[in-house]
């Protein structure tokens, strides 16, 4: 008996139906009881080609959006911050980001975790050199509070551009199962060095899809290869994580602000998102994570 088939729960169906014909069950497995899964190439349909391409849009908006060069990324010594400002709004960059976002499996895999109605709320390319930093775990699920619940509100499905084939290529790090402790990591668990809990490297060949529940805890190592490492990360959200007045879009009457200066908060002047291009409130991010370990914050 094929449960799916039955007709008895239409949305739960169609999702079902969706990752056996893309051969997604076992990843589906894979991030309900570890958080995380990576699907290789050939599960997600995509070719040589479609990598190359993918790879060689990100440098080029990277080049024309900051007035850099970066030439062949096996070699490129290309550093600082020009590689990662003005990274968001990639859409209409190139045809290639949407055909990223659409790809059929990546949508079944996105639609398991949020559910059909998951929007693309962002997409950022990183684009990572030789460094002698790591990046200390943490969580997606921004602005969460502990005890959201098991389901994922937010998820990452990340497209690997370049190989991640060891620790010297800088790769994403891993606490399997984090998950399901409905939090952000603390001060003492953010170190990867000093981290009481096991982690797991991301290993896989281009053209994959590194794919985790917002709440699954995550950083990255220093990379010692030269050239860059490029991916670029597609965060979608479940539907209602959209606000439903843009109150941003509709400047207050200053004189109503001040006679009411808790306006600004609860109408989100002071919110950490929207963003365009980049974050120009650096001083907004430290309140905003601390949401994910404080229900009062």
């Amino acid at each position: 008996m094929n449960i799916a088939e039955l007709g008895a729960c239409p949305d739960t169906d169609a999702v079902m139906q969706e990752l056996d014909k893309h051969d997604l069950v076992k990843h589906a497995l894979e991030l309900d009881a570890y958080g995380v899964t990576l699907i290789p190439p050939e599960t997600m349909g995509v070719s040589e080609d479609f990598v190359k391409r993918l790879r060689g849009a990100i440098i080029r908006a990277c080049e024309q959006r900051n007035g850099i060069e970066i030439g062949d990324y096996h070699t490129s010594e290309a550093k600082g911050e020009g590689l990662f400002k003005n990274s968001w709004y990639l859409l209409q960059e190139d045809p290639v980001f949407a055909e990223a976002a659409t790809n059929p499996a990546a949508l079944a895999i996105a639609r398991w975790l949020l559910g059909r109605s998951a929007i693309l709320a962002g997409h950022t390319w990183i684009i990572k050199p030789r460094t002698s930093h790591d990046l200390s775990l943490h969580s997606d699920a921004h602005g969460i509070p502990p005890g959201g619940g098991h389901i994922a509100h937010v998820a990452n499905l990340s497209w690997l551009c370049t190989d991640y084939a060891g620790p010297e290529d800088g790769p994403t790090v891993f606490v399997p199962g984090s998950h399901r402790y409905g939090r952000a990591t603390l001060p003492h668990e953010q170190k990867l060095a000093d981290c009481p809990f096991k982690t797991v490297t991301l290993k896989a060949q281009a053209g994959s899809l590194a794919v985790w529940h917002g709440a699954t805890w995550h950083g990255s190592t220093p990379r010692s290869n030269p050239g860059l490492r490029i991916t670029l990360v597609q965060v979608y959200m479940r539907m209602h994580m959209r606000p439903i007045n843009m109150w941003q879009d509709a400047p207050l009457d200053p004189a109503l602000v001040e006679k009411h200066p808790e306006l600004a908060t609860i109408l989100g002047n002071n919110h950490l998102y929207p963003y365009k291009e980049h974050n120009d409130h650096p001083d907004r991010v430290a309140p905003f994570m601390r949401t994910g370990t404080d229900p009062f914050a």
